[in-house]
């Protein structure tokens, strides 16, 4: 082909499922392997890849005139980001399988299944409906669409992900959709779009469709996978020998513990001088200013050590009188929530322990330590109508020792930008 087309070998092999390779599918067999049929092997063995047809974007074929994409023929693509719809995988007529790999029709976006009959004889003309025409269902959930980016990126770029460590986050994706997709125990679907909890009961119903490799069931798997999957400590194997990952987000049963985002496909930790691989469903996410960002467990902790308060045994936890009266109104608080569950009061409470943690790390007579003392004394102002609680407490009016921080801060800033300038 070649030699007919002028199209380079490494061009024409761009062009098959020997594009992903090593990294979406397994390795191929070496050029020169002389058992009969190694490659019909390999092309047998991929289990994500759809064997006689094609799932399809009418929206992008209306655009592009008809061309049909190759990450199409991967089970992984189940919806389309730009459009925002998920993949079809039938005609909507004749209900036959879209764009089938044998040699037919050169005008591929025509439907090639047979029309339905009145009778028992299927008639020998073709569907002929316009696949263009045909509109898959809406794409609503923004966490789903997330994750199909993420697929996206790792297929088709930009490659920043070594191949090996994309084969590692499919891999582990792969076998918690084989757990969700488990006819023994059949996991609960979190709050989606409709139309994938309607194939999601069809699939679940006795006597429903056993095609899993449909847009809606993957879509269905992915969601149990990345939210509601099996939650299993790091190093804890299956029955398959491969280590299951924990994709939900990182909880405590201890109150006030801060949760974490879950790791759900991977990533380099972002940690200066590290860069380790941080495998799908290890570590944990972390946010700030600039986004959110990967950090292995070693490195992962030395962030989340600042963020969680520290277990007060008692009254003796803290030396200070203000400090040790607002602990214990925020006892008080603590108990008050078991009965109301208010996450919004929690975190005030988490917020307000992190401040007297800090000010029992701080020296008073230091501006930092002068600065959260008044912050406390802000927070003391709701209970000045308690019996125990001291005017001296009460913050005195024009005293701010943060401002004078705050403003040194933004001078320094100020004259910096000046000099780059």
């Amino acid at each position: 082909m070649s030699q007919s087309t002028g199209v380079t070998g490494q061009q024409l092999r761009s062009m098959t499922l020997a594009h992903y390779a090593g990294s979406a599918l397994e390795p191929l067999p070496p050029d020169d392997a002389k058992e009969y049929g190694a490659w019909a092997t390999w092309r047998y063995r991929q289990r994500m890849v759809l064997p006689k047809h094609s799932n399809a974007c009418p929206s992008c074929l209306r655009e592009n005139g008809g061309r049909w994409l190759l990450k199409w023929r991967l089970v992984w693509s189940f919806a389309c980001v730009r459009h925002q719809r998920y993949l079809i995988s039938q005609c909507s007529g004749c209900g036959s399988a879209l764009h089938r790999v044998w040699p037919g029709d050169p005008q591929s976006w025509i439907c090639p299944g047979a029309s339905r009959g009145l009778g028992l004889r299927t008639p020998a003309q073709p569907c002929g409906r316009d696949i263009p025409r045909m509109r898959g269902k809406p794409v609503r959930d923004t966490s789903l669409l997330a994750c199909q980016r993420h697929i996206d990126r790792l297929l088709d770029g930009p490659h920043t992900t070594a191949t090996e460590e994309t084969r590692d986050v499919l891999g582990a994706l792969y076998r918690s959709m084989q757990d969700a997709w488990s006819p023994v125990r059949p996991l609960r679907l979190p709050a989606t779009d409709e139309a994938v909890h309607r194939a999601w009961d069809r699939y679940l119903a006795p006597g429903g469709s056993g095609e899993r490799n449909r847009p809606l069931l993957v879509a269905a798997a992915v969601k149990i996978a990345t939210e509601a999957g099996p939650d299993t400590a790091d190093g804890e194997t299956g029955a398959s020998g491969h280590a299951r990952p924990n994709w939900g987000a990182r909880r405590s049963g201890q109150r006030g513990e801060v949760e974490l985002a879950a790791n759900r496909f991977g990533g380099r930790c972002r940690h200066s001088g590290c860069l380790a691989w941080v495998p799908a469903g290890h570590g944990v996410v972390l946010g700030d200013t600039d986004g959110w960002d990967t950090y292995c467990p070693r490195h992962a902790q030395a962030f989340t050590r600042r963020a969680r308060s520290r277990e007060h045994t008692g009254p003796d936890a803290f030396t200070e009188p203000c400090l040790r009266f607002l602990d214990a109104r925020l006892r008080e608080e603590e108990q008050r929530l078991g009965e109301e569950d208010d996450d919004l009061l929690r975190q005030r409470i988490e917020a307000q322990r992190l401040i007297l943690d800090a000010c029992t790390a701080t020296v008073a007579r230091t501006r930092e330590g002068r600065s959260l003392r008044y912050a406390v004394r802000c927070l003391l102002l709701p209970y000045a109508g308690h019996p125990d609680f001291r005017v001296t407490w009460l913050p005195r009016q024009g005293e701010n020792p943060a401002r004078s921080l705050v403003e040194s801060v933004a001078g320094e800033e100020g004259r910096g930008g000046t000099g780059r300038g």
